[in-house]
């Protein structure tokens, strides 16, 4: 207990270390905040959709007569929202970029899926600070100026040589100072945890323990490349050096490299070539008059449960408007499949690669348990194509039957009905890789402490 004592000391009583600790915990604590503060805004706009679709109903069911259903199909912007996990608020993924209430109404769908307002570069935030960032690039610091000198302090002071001689080895005295600062920083992270938890009102289910067990298997990570270089007996400064270098090359030059890559093999700018080409079409056949039967008649091939409809007259018909809108989505439907299979294969790949760098394969796991990531990003858009259909459908029978809508109508009105991926399925998954990642990091610790066992004064 007294040597225990003694060690808490030595710890705690560097500037650095104390320094070092206070600013992963104030850092953590700004992370929670400021995640907390982007999810009760994305919330609240959310929440403000769905009331604001609600009082237009109410205004609609409250006039003497209701518009024609073409009137209402062209105003009626109806709700939707990605549903994200309440771990959302500590780790933001792509919910930060992308829309997450976007409303969406019977006319064409592709200039209102990619509906992204035009921000000012110059005014945007410069970079976001979550928990999983405190968690993926600060805490392996905070890992290496506490414990990557441990070996070189004791030989540059002239105690290496004596706790050799000692009946019990240095040896397990490294392994005690290591396992105390480990414990330390380990504490700290289930503090921040739990304090986000309770702040948050996030449950303790199985998505908490996914999340501190990947945190102690990436902690333990970062300890073993610690113990690694330690082992080799250099100086503070090249020890130093080396652990720097080993976290530019997993926090950030593999992930720039994974992420150029995958730049490069899958481009980006499907999404305004998508939505200029169904522009184009969409305006163009405003200009053909003379083809509107022919344009309604291409139309019904697709959607034949509605051939039986009246032939257009010389008078504007709703029907020809929705037919034409509809018409090009359809001039682009190849490119929105393909933009969907790039996407699919570009976060396989992401996944894959993403096994290269312990940080970058975290984060996406983080992110995963969040539903934040790139594929809970392109569910929500599937989602919206589907609630689309229906609001097509929906408002089809009143346009092509000629049949009058009524205030039960727009009552019955359909919701969108958000979905989100199985949390057993994707907290089974997260256990399996874990469980990979717990054995790829035990046989590198294993590596670290043989090393650190033969490690004798020069």
């Amino acid at each position: 207990m007294l040597l225990f004592k003694l060690e808490c000391m030595r710890l705690f009583s560097g500037k650095i270390n104390k320094l070092v600790l206070i600013l992963f915990v104030i850092s953590g604590v700004f992370a929670i905040y400021q995640g907390a503060q982007g999810y009760k805004n994305i919330r609240i706009d959310q929440y403000k959709s769905k009331i604001v679709f609600q009082k237009e109903r109410e205004h609609v069911t409250q006039r003497e007569s209701l518009p024609e259903a073409g009137s209402l199909a062209y105003y009626a912007s109806a709700p939707t929202k990605w549903q994200l996990s309440p771990w959302a608020a500590l780790f933001v993924g792509e919910s930060q970029s992308s829309m997450v209430a976007t409303k969406i109404r019977a006319t064409a769908l592709q200039s209102q899926i990619f509906n992204r307002e035009i921000v000012n570069p110059s005014q945007q935030r410069t970079g976001g600070l979550d928990l999983g960032f405190v968690l993926v690039y600060l805490l392996p610091l905070v890992i290496g100026i506490m414990t990557v000198t441990l070996i070189s302090d004791e030989q540059h002071a002239g105690r290496w040589r004596l706790l050799n001689a000692l009946p019990k080895s240095a040896f397990s005295q490294v392994c005690k100072q290591i396992a105390l600062r480990f414990t330390v920083i380990w504490l700290l992270v289930l503090s921040l945890l739990v304090s986000a938890a309770l702040l948050l009102s996030l449950p303790f289910d199985a998505v908490f323990w996914v999340v501190l067990l990947a945190t102690s298997v990436y902690m333990l990570f970062w300890f073993s490349v610690a113990g690694l270089i330690m082992s080799f007996g250099k100086s503070s400064v090249v020890n130093s050096l080396a652990y720097l270098s080993s976290w530019v090359l997993f926090a950030m030059l593999i992930p720039g490299a994974v992420h150029l890559y995958l730049s490069s093999q899958f481009h980006s700018e499907a999404p305004l070539k998508m939505s200029l080409e169904q522009r184009m079409v969409l305006n163009n056949g405003w200009d053909q008059d003379q083809n509107k039967q022919a344009i309604l008649d291409e139309f019904l091939k697709h959607e034949p449960h509605w051939q039986d409809t009246a032939p257009l007259g010389d008078a504007f018909e709703w029907k020809w408007y929705y037919a034409q809108q509809h018409m090009s989505d359809l001039a682009v439907q190849q490119q929105w499949q393909d933009y969907v299979e790039n996407n699919a294969r570009r976060h396989a790949q992401l996944q894959t690669l993403s096994t290269l760098s312990p940080a970058l394969y975290f984060q996406l796991k983080l992110n995963q348990l969040a539903n934040t990531s790139s594929r809970d990003q392109a569910q929500y858009q599937q989602q919206i194509v589907n609630y689309h259909s229906e609001i097509r459908h929906f408002f089809y029978d009143y346009l092509f039957f000629n049949k009058a809508i009524s205030k039960e109508d727009v009552d019955n009105f359909i919701l969108f009905d958000p979905k989100t991926s199985a949390l057993t399925n994707s907290t089974s998954q997260s256990l399996w890789a874990l469980f990979i990642s717990m054995l790829c990091v035990f046989a590198i610790a294993l590596v670290a402490m043989l090393r650190l066992k033969q490690l004798r004064p020069a």
